[in-house]
């Protein structure tokens, strides 16, 4: 076989693979899927295969030099540099993360009404039968915050003390929870449920308690400034852990096991972007909510934030047009 036979044999390959990096140059890798991502490996290893030929039946010829550079740019894509990596990664925070979480709206709100609806509850609860509200706080904090609440004729003086373990604990319960949230979708999401069911409850509990003994200001003051992003976490962990039980509930025409794998992706990536929530939410209590401000502006603060996040999460990426794909 001559060059010119063996340039007009994968040509249509070697331009499909141009056209295919061009967009991942221009949006970033991740803007492909997984299913153009996979042609695109497949083509860049045909194309290595080809260079190899070429180089060594044509190494004089005119497809070398051509296959050599699309060889390389093929690789720096998929195997790529620094700033490769991190232009994917702001693309998938900018706009792929919220196109994500607006594809799976109705997982994510079932997880936030699961937790509000059991947060009004343990509100309740607290009010019309405290013995068995407070078997919902953690035994940490069930001595030092119910028990003291109910005790303590001092309610600033003693709330003041207990801050830093209820706002600790509280948090620390919260990222817990996420995980467990997450982890529970293979139980076709009946334990992603129970978490969240159990952690409104707890929140609901204390904020019962705490309205019951006239503090309810001060412990929303304590909550919301870094409780505006880890709520939203946790019920984002929660609608990830609820994308794999529906996939496990209904898989359609798949067996489980595949359907399982085919939302895994979607479901891990939800849960990785819960991590910069709770670090931002880690950040705000260690330094915002010790401050002596008034808990009218760390309520404000609070919505502020959860603003904000809402209209990344509705908006952001919805308006970019797709980019057209260049043809040869």
């Amino acid at each position: 076989m001559d060059e010119s036979a063996f340039i007009a044999g994968s040509r249509d390959a070697w331009a499909r693979l141009e056209t295919t990096l061009a967009e991942a140059r221009r949006g970033g890798i991740t803007r492909l899927g997984a299913a153009r991502v996979r042609g695109l490996h497949e083509d860049y290893r045909r194309a290595a295969a080809d260079l190899a030929y070429a180089q060594t039946h044509f190494p004089e010829g005119r497809s070398v030099d051509h296959l050599n550079a699309l060889v390389g740019q093929a690789h720096a894509e998929l195997y790529g540099s620094t700033p490769r990596r991190l232009a994917s990664a702001w693309e998938f925070v900018a706009r792929g993360y919220p196109r994500l979480v607006r594809a799976h709206v109705r997982e994510i709100s079932l997880s936030a009404a699961l937790l509000l609806g059991a947060t009004a509850t343990g509100f309740l609860l607290a009010y019309v039968n405290y013995p068995l509200a407070r078997l919902f706080i953690p035994e940490a904090l069930r001595d030092g915050v119910g028990d003291s609440l109910e005790r303590s004729g001092d309610l600033h003086a003693m709330t003041a003390a207990i801050a830093p373990l209820l706002s600790a604990g509280i948090t620390a319960n919260n990222i817990q929870v996420a995980l467990v949230a997450f982890a529970g979708g293979v139980t076709f999401g009946a334990l992603t449920a129970y978490a969240l069911v159990v952690n409104g409850l707890l929140i609901g509990v204390l904020a019962g308690v705490f309205d019951k003994a006239g503090g309810s200001l001060y412990f929303w003051s304590l909550i919301v400034p870094h409780g505006s992003l880890e709520v939203p976490a946790i019920v984002l962990a929660g609608g990830a852990g609820l994308v794999m039980g529906r996939a496990l509930l209904s898989p359609g025409d798949l067996p489980r096991s595949a359907a399982l794998r085919s939302v895994s992706p979607d479901a891990l990536r939800l849960l990785l972007g819960t991590v910069p929530l709770f670090v931002v939410a880690g950040v705000i209590e260690a330094f915002l909510t010790p401050l002596p401000v008034p808990e009218a502006l760390k309520l404000a603060f609070g919505a502020l934030a959860a603003a904000l996040l809402l209209l990344y999460l509705a908006f952001s990426g919805r308006y970019s047009r797709p980019r057209a794909l260049t043809s040869r």
